[in-house]
């Protein structure tokens, strides 16, 4: 059975080339990996997961003071968001609270939330991921004078409007027998190119495999954050790069226990085209010709245009 592989990403230091393989080669068979040596210190992530207990531990009354706006900002209750509408009866057995671009100061926080923390933590995502997206240019070898290994860093600056978003998520306990209905959170991709998801102590999140369908656990693995490749950049890439299913489930051994996850949503500046990666004609040229001989299929070869703001807003309101 495929594994979600473990990168070292401290590789990316001293061999670019290697390291961008790998990463390549697990965005374009499996969407999910691990990175170790990511950079973000224990210390950053301890201190987000304590200042998320002490936020999902006020009343439920205090909490909705600060309910999500129109920009999907601030508190979401347990069962207000459904992530797979077409499977599920109820909403997600999860709470969780999304933080805009601190920067902008356009949200209220709650008292137990520095801004300057948040926003030195959001901005410390934030450089793992150019990094990350630095790997992906130098795999697709983009010529330097379309932009080389900075190609995808340069539509993704964080002073420029997007859709990052920081989430903490909660999932109580079911204190009560589980109802096949509840789920913790329902099968979906993410819309934007890149997540890093932070997890601790409680697992439960699940992956279908690309290839095969099947369901495997994504346990949590003690220093090490968990990439996955979303929607946007599926899209990007002509389908090479997968955007890969996963939900939050309940099981035997974790249901009574409360489960805390911090993610970090990468989008692209809104008004960022997305047009064809200026890649090496081979790679194309290889990719078709597999696509046509081992599976008749005609892969995507030309683009709807379409920006950033519009293609995520298309595919969040299929939610």
């Amino acid at each position: 059975m495929e594994q979600i592989p473990i990168i070292d990403f401290s590789l990316f230091d001293t061999d670019q080339v290697n390291c961008s393989k790998e990463i390549k080669k697990a965005s374009e068979t499996i969407g999910f990996f691990y990175l170790k040596n990511h950079g973000i210190s224990q210390d950053i992530i301890d201190k987000m997961f304590t200042h998320t207990k002490e936020f999902f531990s006020l009343s439920k009354e205090e909490k909705l003071k600060y309910s999500v706006n129109e920009k999907y900002q601030g508190y979401v209750s347990i069962h207000q968001e459904m992530l797979d509408p077409s499977n599920q009866k109820i909403g997600d057995w999860k709470e969780c609270f999304n933080f805009g671009k601190i920067r902008k100061k356009l949200q209220v926080l709650p008292p137990c939330f520095e801004e300057e923390f948040i926003d030195k933590f959001e901005k410390t995502c934030h450089q793992l991921c150019m990094k990350i997206l630095q790997a992906f240019s130098i795999s697709l070898e983009i010529l330097q004078d379309e932009g080389g290994k900075n190609w995808f860093e340069q539509r993704h600056k964080y002073e420029n409007d997007s859709g990052d978003t920081l989430r903490i998520l909660h999932y109580p306990p079911m204190k009560h027998n589980i109802d096949e209905k509840d789920i913790r959170a329902g099968s979906h991709t993410d819309y934007g190119s890149l997540t890093i998801l932070f997890q601790k102590d409680v697992g439960g999140l699940e992956i279908e495999l690309p290839s095969t369908k099947q369901w495997i656990p994504a346990p949590v693995i003690n220093d090490c954050v968990l990439i996955n490749i979303a929607d946007l950049l599926e899209y990007w890439s002509k389908g090479l790069f997968k955007s890969t299913k996963h939900r939050v489930t309940f099981n035997n051994d974790t249901s009574m226990i409360d489960r805390y996850s911090i993610a970090y949503f990468c989008h692209a500046e809104d008004d960022v085209g997305l047009d064809p990666i200026p890649r090496e004609l081979y790679i194309d040229i290889i990719l078709k010709k597999f696509l046509l001989v081992a599976f008749q299929i005609t892969p995507i070869t030309s683009f709807t245009p379409i920006c950033s703001y519009s293609f995520i807003n298309r595919n969040a309101n299929h939610v």
